[in-house]
C-alpha cells in the first residue's frame, strides 16, 4: 500500500471509528451481559410446605416513619421513609442542598422508590424457620421506637411468628439507622429464637429495586456485583455478572444469579446504579469474625447469614415486555442455628448517593471502620462504569476518563464554571500539541507539494508500466528516492487529530457518568446542563425521529440543538482551510477518497446532535483552536515562500 491510500485509509478509519462509536452509544441501548448462572427462577434455601401465621407484636396501622430529612437547610444529606407494611423503605430522597431534582427548583432528588402494587424496596420477603416457609411481604409490622417530633435518626420495627397452634417461634426486629454525616444506611434484622428448643432460621429480603431515570439519555441502568477470589486473593469488580435493566423489561426475563456469599468465589456487595447515583448493598459480619487476606494485604471479613443474590423482575406483571417493568435485588438467607432463647442478626450496610469520585474512592489511610476507610476497602470507586452503552467499550480507557476529570475539578476549583473549565482543558491540550500540529501540518503541505511537482512524471510512469505493476512500483519508489520525497511523512499531519480521538472517547465517557457534571451550567439560558444536549427547543411529537428526536418516559419529543450545528460550521471552516493548505490531488481515487472524507467530517454533527453540550462544546473548541493553528502555520509557509523566493533572486 502507498502512502496516499495509507493516508487516506487511517483518515477514513479514524473517522469512522470515533462516528460508530457515538452513533452506538446514542442509538443502541445495552442488553443484559449474558452468565452461566440463568435458572427459571430463585428458589428460597430450605423452603418448606406448611401453616404459616405471622402475629405483630403491637396491633397498628400501616405507617410511616420518616428518618433525617431532605429539606434544604435541614443537616442531613438524605431522607429515608421507612413503612411497616413489609419493612421496607417508601423512599430515598437527597438533601436538596446538594442534589436537586430539576434545574431551577428546591425539590430534593428521589434517589430510590417503590412502585405501585410492587414490594417495597428492602422489605423482609420471607422468614424460613425449621423448613416451614411463613411469607411476610404484606405483614404489618409493628413500630417499637418512640415518636419524636424532630427528625429521627432511627426506627425499629418488630413482628412475632406462631406455629399453628398459635405458640410464638420466633420475634423479628428489624432497625433502620441512618448517619446523618454519610449516604450511609444500616438495616438490621435479629431473629430471636422464642422456643427451647434449637431452631434453624432464614430471612429473605429484597434489596434495592432500579434507581428513577435521571434525564433524557439512553437507558444505562445496571444492577452490578463485586467478590473475593479466594485462590488469588483478590478483590474482583468487573469478573462477576452485570445486568442492565434493559435487559430485565424484556418479555420473559428470567431471574439472574449474581452469585453465593460463601465459597471461593463469594459475593461482598450488590450495586444498583442509574447514570449519576448508586444503591450500594454491603452485608456486614456478626458474632466472631473471621478474616480473609487480600493480595494488598489489607483483610475482609467473611459473612455468614446470607447464601446469594438474585436479580429479579418484581411487581404485578413479573414476566410481560414493559419498558418500565421493575427489577429488584434479591437476598436469599442461609439457614443459621439459633440456640433455644438465642438470636443472631443479619445486619446490612447501604450506600444510597452520588457516584461522586472523592466519596466513593474512600482512603486508605482513614480511620479503620470508618466509611472512607470501608469505601476503599472494598472498591466502591468501581460503580463508576466509563465504558457504558458502546460496542467498542473496551477502548474506554477509564484511566484517561479519570484523569481528564481530574483536571477539569482542579480548573474547576480556580475558576467555578465547568464550561469554562473545558475550555481551558482544550487550551491546554492545544499548547501541548501546536509543536507537532505545527511539524506535522508543515512536513504534510511540503510533502503535498512535492508530490504535487511529481504528478507528471508519475503519470508517464503509470502511462509506461500500466501492464507491470512490480515494475511501476520499483520506479516509483526509484523517482522518490530521486527526488527525495517521503509519502509517508504527511502522515504526521494526522496525528494530532488521531492523538485526540482517545481524549474525545475519554470525554464523553466521563460527561456521561461524572455526577460533578450534573446540572452544571455554561451560559444562562443557553447550555444550562453540560452532561445534557443544549436544548434550546423540545416538542412533544407522536411518533420517534432518529438523531433529531429523542424519548423519555414513555414520550417522543423533537428538539433542537444549537451546538451542533455551530459545530458543522466550524468543521465546515477547517475542511476549507485545510483545502488551502495542500495543492489539489491530480490523482483521481486519491480525489474521490479526499472529499469522502471531507463529507464524512461534516457527519459529525449528525452523530453529535445528541452528546452532552459539554462535549460538543469541548470539540467545537478545539476545532477552533485547529483553526488558529492552521492560519498560524499558512503565516509561517508565507514566510517560508518569501524568503525562498529572496534567496533565489539574490
Amino acid at each position: 500500500m502507498n502512502a496516499k491510500k495509507l493516508l487516506n485509509f487511517l483518515m477514513i478509519f479514524a473517522v469512522a471509528f470515533l462516528a460508530m462509536n457515538l452513533f452506538t452509544h446514542f442509538f443502541f441501548k445495552p442488553k443484559g451481559k449474558p452468565h452461566p448462572h440463568r435458572s427459571g427462577g430463585a428458589q428460597a434455601t430450605g423452603t418448606g410446605a406448611g401453616y404459616q401465621k405471622v402475629v405483630p407484636v403491637n396491633q397498628v396501622a400501616p405507617t410511616r416513619i420518616t428518618l433525617g430529612s431532605a429539606v434544604k437547610g435541614q443537616p442531613y444529606l438524605l431522607a429515608v421513609t421507612v413503612s411497616n407494611v413489609s419493612a421496607g423503605i417508601e423512599n430515598v430522597k437527597l438533601n436538596a442542598a446538594q442534589y436537586r431534582q430539576h434545574i431551577g427548583s428546591d425539590a430534593p432528588l428521589l434517589l430510590l422508590t417503590a412502585r405501585p402494587n410492587s414490594p417495597l424496596p428492602f422489605a423482609t420477603t420471607k422468614a424460613i424457620i425449621n423448613g416451614i416457609a411463613y411469607p411476610l411481604q404484606h405483614v404489618v409490622w409493628g413500630v417499637l421506637s418512640p415518636k419524636t417530633s424532630q427528625p429521627r435518626l432511627s426506627t425499629t420495627l418488630s413482628l412475632t411468628v406462631a406455629d399453628a397452634a398459635g405458640h410464638p417461634l420466633a420475634r423479628i426486629d428489624k432497625t433502620f439507622r441512618i448517619n446523618p454525616k454519610t449516604y450511609d444506611v444500616r438495616i438490621t434484622q435479629k431473629i430471636y429464637n422464642l422456643t427451647s428448643q434449637p431452631m434453624r432460621a432464614a430471612l429473605d429480603e429484597l434489596g434495592p429495586t432500579d434507581l428513577p431515570l435521571q434525564d433524557r439519555q439512553e437507558d444505562l441502568r445496571t444492577f452490578m456485583s463485586a467478590g473475593y477470589r479466594q485462590q488469588s486473593h483478590y478483590l474482583d469488580t468487573s469478573g462477576f455478572p452485570e445486568v442492565y435493566q434493559t435487559a430485565m423489561a424484556e418479555s420473559g426475563a428470567q431471574p439472574v444469579k449474581l452469585g453465593l456469599f460463601t465459597g471461593p468465589n463469594r459475593l461482598l456487595w450488590i450495586a444498583t446504579s442509574n447514570r449519576f447515583f448508586t444503591a450500594i448493598v454491603r452485608p456486614l459480619p456478626y458474632g466472631p469474625i473471621h478474616w480473609d487476606p487480600l493480595d494488598n494485604g489489607q483483610q475482609i471479613p467473611r459473612i455468614t447469614f446470607l447464601h446469594s443474590a438474585w436479580v429479579k423482575r418484581i411487581g404485578s406483571e413479573p414476566s410481560s415486555a414493559e419498558p418500565r417493568g421493575i427489577a429488584a435485588v434479591v437476598l436469599k438467607g442461609a439457614s443459621l442455628q439459633i440456640p433455644a432463647g438465642g438470636h443472631t442478626a443479619m445486619p446490612l450496610s447501604v450506600y444510597c448517593g452520588p457516584k461522586k469520585r472523592s466519596i466513593l474512592a474512600g482512603s486508605a489511610h482513614a480511620q479503620p471502620g470508618s466509611p472512607a476507610y470501608q469505601y476503599n476497602l472494598f472498591h466502591y470507586l468501581a460503580v463508576i462504569q466509563f465504558n457504558q452503552g458502546s460496542w467498542c467499550s473496551f477502548l474506554t480507557f477509564a484511566w484517561l476518563a479519570l484523569a481528564i476529570l481530574k483536571i477539569l475539578t482542579w480548573i474547576h476549583t480556580l475558576i467555578p464554571n465547568y464550561g469554562i473549565a473545558i475550555m481551558i482543558f482544550v487550551l491546554l491540550i492545544r499548547l501541548l500539541l501546536h509543536p507537532l500540529t505545527r511539524y506535522g501540518q508543515i512536513t504534510m503541505t511540503k510533502t503535498q507539494r512535492k508530490m504535487a511537482a511529481l504528478a507528471p512524471d508519475l503519470e508517464r510512469l503509470r502511462t509506461k508500466y500500466a501492464k507491470d505493476k512490480p515494475r511501476l512500483q520499483q520506479e516509483t519508489m526509484a523517482l522518490y528516492k530521486e527526488r527525495n520525497v517521503n509519502p509517508a511523512s504527511s502522515v504526521l499531519g494526522c496525528l494530532p487529530m488521531l492523538l485526540q480521538m482517545p481524549i474525545w472517547i475519554a470525554l464523553y465517557s466521563g460527561l456521561a457518568v461524572d455526577i460533578d457534571l450534573r446540572q452544571a451550567g455554561f451560559i444562562p439560558g443557553w447550555i444550562t446542563n453540560l452532561s445534557n444536549p443544549d436544548t434550546i427547543y423540545s416538542h412533544p411529537i407522536s411518533f420517534h425521529i432518529p438523531i433529531l428526536g429523542y424519548q423519555f418516559a414513555g414520550q417522543n419529543f423533537i428538539a433542537f440543538n444549537l451546538l451542533p450545528l455551530l459545530l458543522g460550521v466550524v468543521f465546515f471552516l477547517q475542511m476549507k482551510m485545510q483545502m488551502k493548505l495542500s495543492p489539489p490531488p491530480t490523482d483521481p481515487q486519491q480525489r474521490q477518497t479526499q472529499m469522502i472524507s471531507q463529507y464524512m467530517i461534516l457527519l459529525f454533527p449528525l452523530f453529535l446532535y445528541n452528546a452532552p453540550s459539554g462535549l460538543n462544546l469541548y470539540i467545537c473548541a478545539s476545532t477552533i483552536g485547529g483553526l488558529v493553528d492552521s492560519w498560524l502555520v499558512r503565516r509561517h509557509l508565507r514566510k517560508m515562500d518569501a524568503a525562498a523566493a529572496l534567496a533565489t533572486t539574490k
